[in-house]
């Protein structure tokens, strides 16, 4: 087993190493342990520059953590996932196998096998006291095979797919039923547009 760390990376002491590993330049791996649930990080893991890695995370074989990422406490990426170029997870996420990630996804999102996500996900903030802090809302969920594209914002419990396609920079409040577009506010079947869309499942 090697695992290399960059000497300017930290790694708490209470990380597990399943097999072959890297950690990039000043990327700190178990921020914030404090004696709780220690980093997992499975065989040809490799993780970028500048990353933060919470305590409670666990990476499964195969996944690549590109530059400036943040991945928080308790959340786990499946293998052969790639999260890129400062993608941001929350806490308690779970993201399934071999996956695309980028921009933002927000505590105890759930995103199934084979998805594309470049958009971000948000709460509802459903709660009039404005105390979100200690509220614990429902997240949105995208199921395998979903594409979500540059820019689109989902927002609260809402689910996507399963292989649903929403388009770039839509604000979506509802559900996309399995196999459907949403473009322009509007939903189509993905049927309708064969062989210009592709989706992670097919």
């Amino acid at each position: 087993m090697t695992v290399q760390i960059d000497k300017e990376a930290r790694v708490h002491s209470t990380t597990r190493f399943d097999g072959d590993a890297s950690v990039g330049f000043c990327s700190y791996v178990g921020y914030d342990t404090d004696g709780e649930e220690p980093v997992r990080v499975g065989d040809g893991v490799r993780i970028g520059a500048f990353c933060l890695i919470e305590g409670g995370v666990q990476l499964a074989a195969g996944v690549q953590v590109d530059h400036y990422c943040r991945i928080s406490y308790g959340t786990r990426i499946g293998a052969g996932t790639r999260v890129l170029y400062r993608a941001q997870i929350f806490d308690e996420v779970s993201v399934g196998e071999n996956c695309v990630i980028a921009g933002e996804l927000v505590d105890r999102t759930v995103v199934e096998d084979l998805v594309r996500f470049q958009g971000e996900t948000a709460h509802a903030h459903a709660d009039t006291t404005g105390d979100w802090d200690n509220t614990v809302e429902k997240s949105p969920t995208i199921r395998r095979g979903s594409v979500v594209g540059v820019g689109a914002i989902l927002i609260g419990e809402i689910s996507i797919g399963p292989c649903a396609y929403v388009a770039a920079g839509e604000r979506v409040t509802c559900d996309v039923p399995e196999g459907m577009l949403l473009r322009d506010g509007k939903l189509r079947p993905i049927a309708d547009f064969r062989g210009l869309i592709k989706l992670g499942d097919m």
